[in-house]
């Protein structure tokens, strides 16, 4: 774990430039003592935790003014003059917090022995004090960044994981980064959180602004809160010599064209006036470097300047100039250089960035990590429904179509299948629809294949008797997406309920869904209404058909009462399988739903073992729900669908270790696709022997036998039938794959979300070559593991500011 932090933070230590051409020095001072702990008291109980007095260390700080430094000095106050090792780090925006704990990180990994607390560095902007104990945010944090430390330990007892076990035992050492990005109200209950969590005697760092800390602090009608048993520093303005020898050195040195334009600026820094106030900070430091000073074969009358800074008359307010350099820190990271050209102009990677900073701040849960699958949360929540749906349809209809073709081909060398007799009607397209969208992908997915079967045999056929009217097509098509729309909503309740540990099913608040109720009722009642008007018999009918639609608007009902909302589908790696008996009923009880309607018409015209014969073989009068595929094939299918579905999964990947978000995102491809080929390689498999093995005797393969028995299945294991059995199974693996790839891994989502967002002119068609671009290249983010960060919250909020006034 030490070595994977220390590799994370080295390379993006070197990526932030915060060593080129040298670390920029910040100074500090205590902190003011009323937010801090007295010192005498700090320092007793730092000794009586080492046994008593007398054994004080002589590096201990006297006072806290002692701890007055600058640059790599906070690894010596941190580990040799606060007694507690707990710190406090204060400093107004852009002063070099986060640069200063990235100092202190990489020295505590350097001089760490084997078996001392490791280093990480949390950012609290994603915790919510209200509804989330810290320690539990702390093992989520550790769990998500270290896939390792979320297997269960057994090294102690009541330790779920071993995040949690490191915790225990104070073998991390948290240094947390924005607490001032927490909401006003809950930082005093933070405050709680941490004094309880992290009692004295656990090291740990806070660092802070310091306005928003001392108002958490001493707040006007609360009791006063400090962190317990700490001691404080607060970072000061940046020295106007270390300034000027900071950016005549990035310039080439004292005497170069390129520093000695920056000679009226520098005179000025200890004058007082607004360009001096603004260069107090690194932040200000960093972004006026990379506005003013060429590149590496970058001609100097390409780039502004600085003296403007001093000649503009609108520039007359510290908070003027920050916004200037704000507002031109974009266009020049992405102005035309030589060894690193962009792709993308100033203009159109500026209108992607500002979207970014909004994003993050309205669909990020208040966090500031740019993570690619979660990229989604910004498009309709309707849109991945549905288009998976649609895809199922097209892979439904053309896979289908082919196979058939070769297959009779093959075997026949003659006939040619029709469009509609290659098709099953909406059957597998509403079952991976429903998989995979759940409610919406699977009705999406069933009429949409269900239609295009109606409208191609009516070009190819159009005066034919054969061709089915509309409506029944549709209707038909309609009880195929809603029963594989039910089947993904409680395979998503299954998975929600794993995930959570919890042994019982889940329950919504609401334990009947009125929604799905009326949806089962209307797709019910469509079904039996073009059912009844056909049938030769409709009084007699009519009772089996109401009791038909009762019977879909009651599972509905409760089906939906189960739901529960999308789980965030992390980055896969691996691929694990874990059984799991719950998918396996789901998938019982949806194509028992499938045959019912074809069974119960059979049972009514020819008794129940007669009815029972022909719904299992196929062999019905109707053409719908029932002969197009067999009833145990269409069990078969169903069954195994959902138990793979809620079998298979992927195991979620360590987003610490990974190399980058881009990589990241390679494995999860990587993985999309082994899920999928594995999927459609076990269930096709095992549905082409299932149906090579149910094949029967029918006139010679073509006639339909009518009324059929059980005594007419017989076996006919011939190698073009096992060829034609093969392909159908590869057929119903490979969309069934489809929703078990798109389920577990995040690459699936991220495509939707990334063409929608390019064709709505928000973000850049090759989204990740962009992200990273802006990270190795541009300076304008910060990469943490697995996610991009902007380069400071103060950028992000700018950006996200001039993105709501346009």
């Amino acid at each position: 774990m030490a070595v994977a932090v220390r590799q994370q933070w080295e390379i993006e230590a070197g990526v932030r430039g915060l060593h080129d051409p040298r670390p920029l020095r910040v100074t500090w001072t205590a902190a003011p003592e009323p937010l801090v702990e007295e010192w005498a008291q700090l320092t007793q109980m730092a000794a009586e935790q080492q046994a008593g007095a007398a054994n004080v260390p002589s590096t201990w700080a006297a006072a806290p003014a002692e701890l007055a430094g600058s640059g790599g000095q906070i690894l010596r106050v941190f580990l040799e003059q606060v007694p507690t090792r707990r710190l406090l780090i204060l400093g107004g925006p852009g002063s070099g917090k986060t640069l200063l704990l990235v100092r202190l990180l990489l020295g505590l990994i350097e001089c760490r022995v084997p078996g001392t607390p490791v280093p990480v560095l949390f950012t609290l902007s994603s915790w919510d004090p209200a509804k989330q104990d810290l320690k539990a945010w702390l093992v989520q944090q550790l769990s998500q960044d270290f896939d390792e430390l979320a297997v269960p330990s057994t090294a102690t007892f009541g330790c779920p994981s071993r995040a949690e076990d490191l915790l225990t035992h104070r073998l991390i050492l948290p240094l947390l980064d924005g607490f001032d990005e927490l909401p006003a109200r809950a930082r005093g209950m933070a405050l709680d959180q941490m004094n309880s969590v992290l009692p004295p005697g656990h090291p740990v760092v806070l660092a802070s602004r310091a306005t928003e800390y001392a108002q958490a602090a001493a707040p006007v009608a609360a009791l006063p809160r400090k962190l317990g048993g700490s001691a404080g520093i607060e970072l000061l303005p940046l020295d106007p010599e270390e300034t000027a020898t900071y950016l005549c050195r990035d310039a080439g040195g004292a005497g170069t064209p390129a520093a000695a334009r920056w000679d009226r600026v520098l005179h000025s820094l200890g004058s007082g006036v607004a360009v001096a106030q603004a260069l107090s900070t690194p932040l200000m430091v960093f972004l006026a470097r990379t506005i003013y000073n060429p590149r590496t074969g970058e001609a100097l009358d390409a780039v502004p300047c600085p003296s403007e800074l001093l000649d503009n008359p609108d520039l007359d307010s510290r908070a003027a100039v920050e916004a200037h350099l704000f507002r031109a820190f974009v266009p020049a990271a992405y102005r035309p250089h030589p060894r690193t050209p962009s792709p993308w102009s100033a203009a159109d990677a500026e209108r992607a960035l500002r979207w970014l900073a909004r994003h993050t701040e309205r669909v990020s849960a208040g966090t500031t990590n740019l993570a690619w699958w979660q990229l989604h949360r910004a498009i309709p929540s309707w849109l991945p429904p549905v288009l998976i749906g649609a895809l199922a349809a097209v892979l439904e209809f053309g896979v289908s179509w082919v196979s058939n073709q070769l297959v009779w081909h093959l075997a026949s060398g003659s006939e040619v299948i029709t469009w509609s007799s290659a098709s099953t009607t909406g059957m597998l397209a509403g079952l991976v629809g429903g998989l995979a969208g759940r409610m919406p992908g699977g009705l999406t997915g069933a009429l949409i294949s269900s239609g295009e079967v109606f409208v191609v045999d009516l070009v190819n056929n159009p005066h034919s008797d054969y061709t089915p009217p509309m409506w029944h097509v549709l209707t038909a098509g309609s009880v195929y997406g809603f029963i594989g729309g039910l089947m993904g909503e409680l395979a998503f309740t299954l998975a929600a309920r794993r995930a959570s540990g919890e042994r019982t099913p889940l329950r919504s608040r609401r334990r009947w869904n009125r929604g799905f109720a009326t949806l089962g009722l209307a797709v019910g009642a469509g079904y039996v209404y073009v059912d009844v008007l056909d049938d030769d018999h409709p009084q007699q009918m009519l009772p089996v058909a109401v009791a038909l639609a009762c019977l879909f608007c009651l599972v509905g009902g409760l089906a939906g009462g189960q739901r529960v909302r999308d789980t965030e589908v992390p980055p896969a790696t691996a691929i694990r399988w874990s059984w799991d008996w719950g998918g396996l009923l789901i998938g019982l009880g949806g194509g028992v739903a499938v045959i019912l309607p074809a069974w119960t018409e059979d049972v009514f015209h020819f008794g129940f073992s007669q009815g029972l014969a022909n719904a299992l073989t196929g062999m019905t009068g109707d053409i719908f729900l029932g002969s197009t595929p067999f009833a145990a094939g269409a069990l078969s299918v169903y069954c195994l669908a959902a138990g793979v579905t809620c079998g298979i999964k992927a195991a979620a990947a360590d987003l610490t270790s990974a190399p980058g978000p881009s990589a990241l995102l390679g494995h999860d491809q990587h993985t999309f696709r082994k899920l999928g080929a594995v999927t459609a390689l076990a269930v096709g498999l095992a549905i082409g022997l299932a149906c090579w093995c149910a094949a029967f005797s029918q006139s010679q393969g073509r006639q339909l036998v009518y009324p059929a028995s059980l005594e007419t299945i017989g076996w006919a294991m011939t190698m073009p039938k096992l060829l034609r059995a093969l392909v159908t199974g590869a057929m119903v693996g490979i969309v069934v794959g489809l929703a078990v790839a798109w389920n577990q891994a995040a690459c699936g989502k991220l495509a939707i979300a990334r063409g929608y967002l390019a064709l709505r002119h928000r973000l850049p068609w090759r989204l990740m070559a962009f992200l990273a671009d802006a990270h190795q290249h541009r300076g304008v983010l910060r990469q943490a593991g697995a996610v991009y960060q902007f380069r400071h919250i103060e950028l992000q909020r700018y950006l996200a500011a001039s993105s709501r006034q346009r």
